[in-house]
């Protein structure tokens, strides 16, 4: 993926939304309705305003889990970029680059389908323990504006059942009104995997060896070897990690 030159305030920015044309009365409604839930809810949810290129709201649970300063997460609107700092470095720079080219994707469809896509992130973060793990983060727009531009974006952060250890961020869209997943980049055509290299492919990334993978799909262990040879091939990896990595990177594995 090419790198963006832009950053997501500066795409933000770019929408020109107007002052006279967000309702901040039915916001302050609407967040205290979000507040409420997340109250009751063990999930992590933060809010952020396009308008003002600065988060919104922060649940406690940000605290809790995660480790924050519960002041800052109270003052979340004065913090900055505050919820990043707990990001893994390498995964920071790659999710940047991910809201960016999802920013894109949603500012140039119909207005009407912007609050249609959801973008979910398996990434690492320090928790409250100093430890990395593995979470899920979920972000949506909300809220739109008057004229149906973008205005409140809402994310849900959760710890992921998979702790498998991973290098790079796996990112997923979804048409959340249709189930529709959307592929995340141009995958060139000889690097396209077949239904099946892509169920081994899975397979090899949850740690099943080859005999396994055989029994599992009753193939022979000589086809699924075949599977990998062209697996390697076609993602032209030396090895089975540097091919999962290629193949996340690309949208071919999510």
């Amino acid at each position: 993926m090419a790198t963006n030159k832009i950053t997501p305030e500066e795409l933000w920015a770019r929408q020109q939304i107007s002052p006279l044309d967000v309702d901040y009365d039915l916001w302050n409604e609407r967040r205290a309705s979000i507040q409420t839930f997340s109250r009751m809810s063990q999930s992590c949810i933060f809010t952020v305003d396009v308008f003002k290129e600065r988060y919104d709201f922060a649940s406690d649970n940000f605290a809790t889990i995660f480790g924050y300063n519960p002041t800052w997460i109270k003052t979340i609107q004065k913090q900055g970029n505050l919820l990043e700092e707990r990001i893994h470095p390498d995964d920071r720079a790659q999710l940047i680059e991910h809201q960016i080219e999802h920013g894109q994707f949603i500012y140039s469809l119909p207005q009407e389908q912007r609050n249609d896509y959801q973008q979910i992130f398996q990434i690492r973060m320090l928790n409250a323990r100093q430890e990395y793990v593995n979470v899920i983060s979920r972000h949506q727009v909300i809220q739109k504006d008057k004229n149906g531009k973008a205005w409140m974006i809402m994310g849900v952060v959760d710890i992921a059942p998979d702790q498998t250890p991973m290098e790079r961020i796996r990112r997923t869209v979804i048409n959340r009104k249709t189930g529709e997943i959307l592929p995340t980049a141009v995958v060139p055509a000889n690097q396209q995997l077949t239904k099946r290299e892509k169920e081994i492919l899975l397979l090899i990334r949850q740690g099943f060896l080859s005999k396994e993978i055989a029994y599992k799909l009753n193939l022979s262990i000589y086809t699924v070897n075949n599977h990998r040879k062209n697996i390697l091939a076609k993602l032209n990896a030396n090895n089975v990690i540097e091919a999962i990595n290629r193949a996340e990177s690309s949208g071919i594995l999510y």
